[in-house]
This record gives structure tokens, C-alpha cells and sequence, in this order.
């Protein structure tokens, strides 16, 4: 299990509400364990702000919650789960969200979390 910062591994870590739109621009992630690329926009990340529930079965999220508190890695208010499709590594991308002027939202990706030990190649 390792931490990454995120634009290590997005295209775009930034999302501001006056300039970007729900679906338009893309952030690329490209997963450090098989090199596949999936594509996140800021309509993706609004759905999961705030999110406090994993999609995670109990072993993954208790691996990650254990990880954090041994690193001492601060949270951020938000983050969002999936298994990548193509080597089914696990993967946690944690971002902040806030509000600008005008109350427009506001999202930055900050890092992620990656389980590889049950990388499986497809």
C-alpha cells in the first residue's frame, strides 16, 4: 500500500466551478500499478464531496484506515473509492473540497491511497 500525490497521477488536479463545467474538462488517471487510464470530471467528485461511506469491502477499508494512522497522513474532507478494471488494485483518491466567491464549488485532488497486492493484469 503506498500514497501518491495526485498530480503524480491526474492530469488535472484542480476543478473550479466558474471555469470548468460538470463533465468538461477530463482528469486522466493513469494507475501506477498498470498504466490504465480512466477519466474523472468534476461532476464525479461533487457526487462523492463529503463522502464519509466507503465502497470498500470492511478488510480493504480497515487496510487503509490502519495505513493512514501509521503514516500519519492528514485527511482531507472527501474522498472516492473504485478498484481499478483493469488490475482490480484498490484505490482511494482523497480530495478537498470548498467554496469560492459566489459559492462556487471547488475541488482539489491532494492524493491518493493504492492497494496493488492483488494486482491482476486482465
Amino acid at each position: 500500500m503506498e500514497i501518491i500525490e495526485a498530480d503524480k497521477v491526474f492530469s488535472k488536479v484542480e476543478f473550479h466551478e466558474t471555469i470548468d463545467y460538470n463533465i468538461y474538462p477530463h482528469s486522466i488517471y493513469e494507475c501506477p500499478a498498470c498504466k490504465n487510464q480512466l477519466s474523472f470530471n468534476m461532476k464525479d467528485f461533487k457526487k462523492y464531496s463529503l463522502n464519509k461511506k466507503s465502497l470498500f469491502l470492511d478488510e480493504e477499508q480497515q487496510k487503509i484506515t490502519h495505513f493512514l494512522k501509521n503514516t500519519k497522513q492528514e485527511e482531507p474532507n472527501s474522498f472516492l473509492d473504485f478498484h481499478c478494471p483493469q488490475c482490480n488494485s484498490f484505490t482511494r483518491i482523497y480530495f478537498s473540497i470548498g467554496y469560492e466567491e459566489k459559492s462556487s464549488f471547488v475541488c482539489i485532488l491532494e492524493f491518493i491511497i493504492i492497494d496493488k497486492g492483488d494486482c491482476v493484469s486482465r
